[in-house]
């Protein structure tokens, strides 16, 4: 089922558009670091973590953000996007997940083209 269709969400931005802005907003090679490098693999830990170390969990994902938030205050000069489009992050992280759980799929699932 294609969530860009549903009348329920509002119109995703094309891809496009975010990945340029994306960019615009983490051009800086040590935020970028800071993002992909340790502050989102922080909060993956977190998620993972959070049915057995829920205080660590939250630790670790409050960690995460605080690194993140440095790296746009540090160095881009810029407010983190959470304070201007709060639901961004929320997307993104979903959007990675979706793709991740769909990846597994494929590799569980028996193919036809074998």
């Amino acid at each position: 089922m294609s969530t860009a269709t549903d009348p329920a969400l509002p119109p995703a931005p094309a891809k496009r558009d975010f990945m340029s802005k994306y960019r615009e907003e983490h051009s800086h090679p040590v935020n970028h670091f800071l993002h992909v490098g340790v502050g989102w693999p922080l909060c993956a830990l977190a998620v993972i973590l959070l049915p057995f170390r829920p205080w660590w969990s939250l630790g670790l994902f409050l960690g995460g953000y605080a690194i993140m938030w440095f790296g746009h205050f540090a160095f881009e000069k810029n407010l983190p996007t959470i304070f201007t489009q709060p639901a961004t992050p929320f997307i993104v992280a979903w959007a990675v997940i979706r793709g991740m759980a769909s990846g597994v799929l494929r590799l569980v699932s028996p193919s036809k083209a074998r």
